[in-house]
């Protein structure tokens, strides 16, 4: 089994996933080999182990593009302050009051920096196909180091999703773009299921009108084939309560996929961090929201009962346990 992660904004260490990946190797599948039969009895710790952690040898890899046009986002930042230096020259008799002429700098260079930035620069095509690239020559590479597996899983998180999107299902790339050489690479290779977690694609399905109904076209042209399941690929939509990137896609995407895809919204009830905990305690709700936002949009990845959470139902979709992801959809606190 090969499971490869694609992470989205503000994303600067390599190592984003490991957490994440840990807990999912140790998601315990609970066997009970007290009353098996003699035979049964006989078999080695090794195998024990393996079928109690089913994802222990799985192989997990984190696909990373956040060290691209970091220059980029820091020259809008440069530019932003050169001009409030050139206000403030102007303006010396304000002196006092030079934070209050251009209010919540930290914050604004936080939303380049976390957010904006990384979503314009896929934006531009250019720099788009480049991140596109990158992450096309990683996949390749951990194919190429797992001749043997031939079964793989996406797991992609907040603006990933969208890039895993273009990636898998977009018709709108250019001939030459390393989306298609993405595409190419897979052929041999059964695509079993797809995790998007903190996912803007709603969002963006109603800005640049996607069509979901592309899916069924890939499935038919991408080796899909699954004999132990009834549907070829299963996507699992994780929505942190708290996150306001996040969003429910089941409702926009039932009616234009068919039954080749299993769709299912999960929901990480939980909140962002203790301040939006108590907030929301005395009724704060709106400061309570812009508190908890940015924590429970990287929530997926943390070390706490989010991310075992989050762990735990892409590891029913790793599985195919199906019957649980259909039995509940909201993960309670």
């Amino acid at each position: 089994m090969l499971v490869f992660f694609i992470h989205g904004v503000n994303t600067k260490d390599a190592n984003y996933a490991d957490i994440l990946i840990r807990k999912i190797r140790n998601i315990n599948k609970k066997s009970d080999f007290s009353n098996t039969s003699t035979e049964r009895k006989k078999v080695n710790a090794k195998y024990k182990r393996h079928m109690r952690y089913p994802l222990v040898k799985a192989n997990l890899y984190s696909g990373f593009w956040g060290n691209l046009f970091n220059n980029k986002k820091q020259q809008a930042i440069t530019c932003i302050k050169k001009d409030f230096s050139r206000a403030c020259r102007q303006h010396e008799e304000y002196h006092l009051l030079h934070r209050d002429m251009y209010r919540y700098k930290s914050y604004r260079y936080k939303f380049i920096n976390e957010f904006l930035g990384d979503f314009l620069i896929y934006q531009n095509p250019r720099r788009g196909a480049e991140i596109r690239k990158t992450l096309y020559q990683q996949l390749n590479q951990f194919i190429e180091d797992h001749p043997n597996d031939n079964e793989i899983h996406f797991i992609a998180h907040s603006l990933g999703s969208v890039i895993l999107w273009d990636l898998l299902f977009s018709e709108d790339l250019p001939k030459d773009d390393p989306g298609y050489h993405f595409r190419n690479i897979l052929e041999k290779h059964k695509i079993c299921s797809i995790t998007t977690m903190g996912s803007p694609l709603l969002f963006l399905k109603q800005m640049f009108d996607l069509d979901f109904s592309l899916i069924n076209n890939c499935v038919m042209n991408l080796s899909t084939t699954n004999t132990n399941h009834l549907h070829k690929i299963r996507w699992v939509n994780i929505i942190h309560s708290s996150d306001m990137i996040a969003y429910p896609l089941k409702a926009a995407i039932e009616d234009e996929i068919n039954s080749d895809i299993l769709f299912f919204d999960q929901y990480v009830w939980q909140d962002g961090n203790g301040k939006e905990r108590g907030l929301r305690t005395i009724g704060s709700v709106e400061l309570a929201m812009v508190v908890g936002a940015s924590d429970a949009h990287s929530s997926y990845f943390a070390d706490n009962i989010d991310g075992s959470i989050t762990a735990r139902i892409i590891g029913y979709n790793l599985l195919g346990e199906t019957e649980k992801l259909f039995n509940r959809c909201v993960t309670p606190r």
